[in-house]
């Protein structure tokens, strides 16, 4: 955190701070907040973790993993190396089946799970490259997943805490995540629920009424859709948004 890059930012016209929490630490939280809020009138917005997959830590930070090469999703906490790492959030390994392909890190990595096992789920390398700690996973069928994490609802309470009125809600699959967000967060503040998954578009117009904005995140839809139908999903969710009287941020 540096001041004077938030003093410059002010100047130059951000009118948003946002804390993205799958990169925050919750017991960071609070410190990030509050070094903000003391040097910069710009007002916060917690962006929640939501419903994804990210691998875990990696005891090097990353690792490379070759074609026909077999790697284990385990169960149990394991530093990470190129045999073995976690999954989280803890426990959607359990959600795996045998035949699922998974992406990692936004398709630098292609495997197939091949065995459910009492330590996890064996996966095949198919196509092989370097698995970064803490990145996107996708699993080539709908998981379902709770709308926001423990982490998640413990942060967004202490932003209610703090005064914040802005919350961001990843991966909104439906209406009734938006509600979820706003059991916690309440009614006066600003929630924008981000269109990344398929699922998303599929309930697009329930969800941009029961929320005060949309965001497109461009990449994270890359990851389920070609990235050349990315343009015209664009102008779908804008057009959605607009009819529903909503704003729409374009992102990544």
């Amino acid at each position: 955190m540096n001041k004077r890059v938030l003093a410059r930012l002010e100047e130059l016209g951000a009118t948003l701070f946002r804390i993205n929490l799958s990169h925050t630490k919750l017991e960071d939280v609070v410190e990030v907040i509050d070094f903000i809020q003391a040097h910069s009138a710009v007002p916060v917005c917690l962006d929640s973790e939501g419903a994804q997959i990210r691998t875990g830590s990696l005891a090097e930070g990353s690792v490379s993993v070759v074609e026909s090469a077999v790697i284990c999703a385990r169960r149990d906490a394991v530093a990470g190396d190129a045999s073995a790492f976690n999954l989280n959030p803890a426990g959607i390994v359990d959600a795996l089946e045998i035949g699922d392909f998974v992406s990692i890190d936004f398709n630098a990595v292609l495997v197939q799970v091949i065995e459910m096992t009492p330590e996890g789920a064996m996966m095949r390398v198919l196509t092989g490259g370097v698995i970064g700690q803490n990145k996107a996973v996708t699993v080539e069928r709908p998981i379902a997943m709770p709308p926001l994490t423990e982490k998640d609802r413990a942060a967004l309470r202490i932003g209610r805490g703090k005064g914040l009125k802005y919350a961001a809600l990843s991966f909104a699959n439906r209406a009734s995540d938006v509600d979820a967000i706003r059991e916690i967060v309440g009614d006066e503040t600003f929630v924008i629920s981000k269109i990344e998954c398929r699922n998303g578009l599929l309930n697009l117009s329930a969800i941009a009424e029961k929320s005060d904005g949309l965001l497109i995140d461009r990449g994270d839809l890359s990851r389920e859709f070609p990235v050349e139908r990315i343009p015209a999903l664009q102008k779908h969710i804008v057009r959605i948004a607009k009819v529903a009287g909503r704003k729409v941020y374009v992102a990544t």
